[in-house]
């Protein structure tokens, strides 16, 4: 094992304003090679903090994650927020090939105690100026869902969403879509749908190999321990069963990324796991035994993450949610190196 990890970091201190941190861990890199790391700011109170009532800041770094700069406050999330309707999370982020950065959003009701679901309509906003200024929000799926992951390949754009407005799969319409980016349109299109049912399924993840063949993993709520594959060729235009995967600490809201040392996974060790799992693979296939990096100090729910690879500084960096008080969440940072 050439790779090592840091030790997590406290990189946004919820806990010392009476806030947190549930759900929406977006990374963007711009172009110039400015990362942004979008997290949310939530209330304490609701759900003693496992709640998506709040709005969405970010900071940037331009030395691949070692300084970063003082917050900004994205003004769609905030301004939706003040309307006192809809709360606005972005889980994921995209930047494309013409050099956009491209937010993408989930929409949960505000009048809701979790302000999580029920999940409406998909939006994004774009940048043409790296995180300067962003342009009006446009829907981003034609159906309601909640969008978990994102990636960028050559010209190729996209995310993958589960079209449920509930967290699991439960009737035959329920599924997993493909959508990808049209930079002449400034819209997304749908491309494709993952085979199979989405039913008992929630979460879902997928990552390109160097050599351009996308996996994705959707996540069964009735087995933590294995989650299916899907394997495209041809950018997810079709998609072919690439079998199950097996997680010996279990796996909840997967997060996936490949390097050249070898595939990553990392999220929640299972519904009542208490802390960050990360496992390792050489193939994006058969998975390495988890380790626990991070493990909460009490009862409640957090370890919801994302990632970003540096290849100039042989890095992928993490950023999740860390349980300081029942459900109330710090921002963590951590890193692999040597990847």
């Amino acid at each position: 094992m050439g790779y090592i990890y840091t030790r997590p970091q406290v990189f946004v201190d919820h806990q010392a304003q009476k806030r947190s941190g549930h759900m929406g861990h977006a990374f963007a890199r711009t172009k110039d090679g400015i990362i942004l790391s979008f997290y949310s700011n939530c209330d304490y109170d609701r759900v003693h903090g496992h709640s998506g009532y709040g709005w969405m800041e970010y900071r940037t770094s331009a030395d691949n994650g070692l300084t970063w700069s003082e917050k900004i406050i994205l003004p769609y999330s905030m301004d939706l927020f003040k309307q006192g309707e809809h709360t606005a999370l972005c889980e994921k982020a995209l930047s494309t090939k013409e050099g956009d950065i491209i937010c993408l959003f989930q929409i949960t009701d505000a009048s809701k105690p979790v302000s999580c679901m029920p999940f409406g309509k998909p939006t994004f906003i774009v940048s043409s100026d790296c995180g300067n200024s962003w342009s009006e929000a446009g829907i981003a799926c034609e159906r309601e869902g909640r969008i978990y992951d994102a990636k960028t390949y050559g010209e190729h754009s996209q995310f993958l969403v589960h079209r449920n407005d509930d967290f699991i799969g439960s009737r035959p319409e329920h599924d997993f879509a493909l959508y990808e980016w049209s930079n002449p349109d400034k819209a997304f299109f749908m491309k494709s749908t993952l085979p199979g049912n989405a039913i008992g399924k929630g979460y879902c993840c997928m990552e390109y190999d160097m050599g351009g063949t996308l996996y994705a993993y959707t996540y069964d709520s009735l087995d933590e321990f294995h989650m299916p594959r899907f394997v495209s060729t041809d950018f997810g235009k079709t998609w072919q069963d690439g079998g199950i995967g097996y997680f010996d600490k279990k796996i909840r809201n997967p997060q996936l990324v490949c390097t050249p040392s070898g595939w990553f996974m990392h999220g929640r060790n299972g519904d009542k796991g208490d802390g960050l799992v990360l496992y390792h693979s050489l193939d994006g296939l058969k998975w390495e035994k988890g380790e626990v990096i991070i493990t909460r100090p009490g009862p409640g729910v957090g370890y919801y993450s994302n990632n970003i690879y540096i290849p100039e500084a042989h890095r992928v960096l993490i950023q999740f949610s860390h349980v300081y008080d029942l459900n109330r969440v710090n921002i963590m940072h951590m890193t692999i190196e040597n990847v």
